[in-house]
């Protein structure tokens, strides 16, 4: 790289004010109502929405050998080329190559690794069961579509438990394993481009795609043209900012700052992080019928008294700081424009605070599913 040509010291201009962060209460107003009920069993002719009740904290007397935890406990398809595979390099971190810049988290092996640990946090969660929609045991699944598949292990327990089925993964990066059961492949693509695949699916399932998609209305869309008749979309998403129900999460705590910022930077990236506020109305604007929205919580560690919710929050201390930095440095970097010397040193009061059991914080997943009408 050749030397930089000499220029006149030039004033540096004013570094802009930062935005105010808003009071907890400004940000829980924009979430919908909901009603106090813990399980997705809504009626399968009843649009509804349902959230989780409030969680007992447990007395903060926590020692390091706690009892209440068992230990043991189609669209533009592009071939896999060398070009793909040159990825970005970034503040230490691996971002895929296609479509540079789509996606805002990494793809490199420490993220892999956070993937897969994830997908055990929604096998607690949901009791085992790979998808929450009432699908009747007599609808056959021939064609699935797992979108943004990641390390491909949703594709690969659903294609596994469901034999009969022809499973399609698809994401920008090629991160998944190359030995999969014989009715399961993957390919690079980019829902964001029209979907051109031969055939409809019966079952189209994404999780976890917020900050990752400029236009959901417009897949939401794609996504009901491209279901067969009586066919069933099913969208899981973490929903930021982090809140509590009994103050313990206060406007001053770094916590609560980094999920404003983590918005903030979504907004100005154009790729929303609690895009699924709207999920709901925006498949129905799309034709969805029978579209139920449930919330579930996950406490930011072992702060709650049920065994459960325990256990939950255990390992989604272990998911989320385990991998802040990935999870933050290009929305902090790219979208706010931070130095990553001032991320690493706001990350460091950021994993206090989630460690923290007296701060009785949790993050909102919202499950929303529809069907396509049996005729259209």
């Amino acid at each position: 790289m050749s030397a930089p040509s000499e220029t006149k010291p030039v004033a540096p201009e004013p570094e802009p004010e930062p935005e105010a962060i808003p009071e907890p209460e400004a940000i829980l107003d924009a979430t919908p109502e909901a009603a106090p009920v813990s399980e997705p069993a809504a009626p399968v002719n009843t649009s509804a929405t349902a959230l989780a009740p409030g969680i007992e904290a447990e007395a903060d007397d926590y020692d390091d050998h706690d009892s209440a935890i068992d230990q043991s406990t189609g669209s533009v398809t592009t071939s896999i080329t060398s070009s793909i595979l040159a990825y970005r390099m970034e503040n230490g971190r691996r971002y895929h190559a296609y479509k540079d810049g789509n996606y805002p988290f990494p793809n490199d092996e420490p993220e892999s690794d956070r993937l897969d640990l994830q997908h055990h946090l929604f096998t607690l969660t949901f009791g085992g069961r790979l998808y929450t929609a009432p699908i009747p045991n007599e609808q056959q699944l021939h064609r699935v579509l797992d979108v943004g598949t990641g390390t491909g292990i949703w594709a690969i327990d659903f294609a596994d438990e469901h034999p009969e089925s022809q499973v399609l993964g698809i994401d920008l990066s090629p991160i998944q394993p190359s030995f999969v059961p014989p009715n399961l492949a993957f390919e690079i693509d980019n829902v964001e481009e029209p979907w051109t695949f031969s055939k409809p699916f019966d079952l189209i399932y994404s999780r976890m795609l917020t900050g990752s998609l400029s236009s959901w209305p417009r897949y939401f869309e794609q996504a009901f043209n491209n279901l067969n008749p009586g066919g069933w979309l099913e969208a899981v998403d973490i929903c930021g900012p982090t809140r509590s129900d009994d103050g313990t999460l206060g406007p001053d705590s770094a916590l609560y700052k980094w999920g404003v910022y983590c918005k903030q930077a979504g907004e100005k990236y154009g790729r929303l992080v609690n895009s699924a506020l709207w999920y709901k109305e925006q498949m129905e604007a799309a034709g969805f019928v029978n579209v139920t929205e449930v919330v579930y919580k996950w406490p930011t560690n072992r702060w709650p008294k049920d065994k459960k919710m325990k256990e939950i929050g255990m390992w989604c201390y272990e998911n989320i700081t385990g991998n802040l930095h990935g999870l933050s440095a290009a929305l902090f970097t790219r979208g706010l424009g931070w130095s990553p010397e001032e991320l690493e040193v706001f990350l460091v009061d950021v994993r206090k605070d989630m460690g923290n059991t007296k701060i009785h914080a949790w993050n909102p997943i919202y499950v929303v599913y529809g069907q396509k009408p049996k005729s259209t």
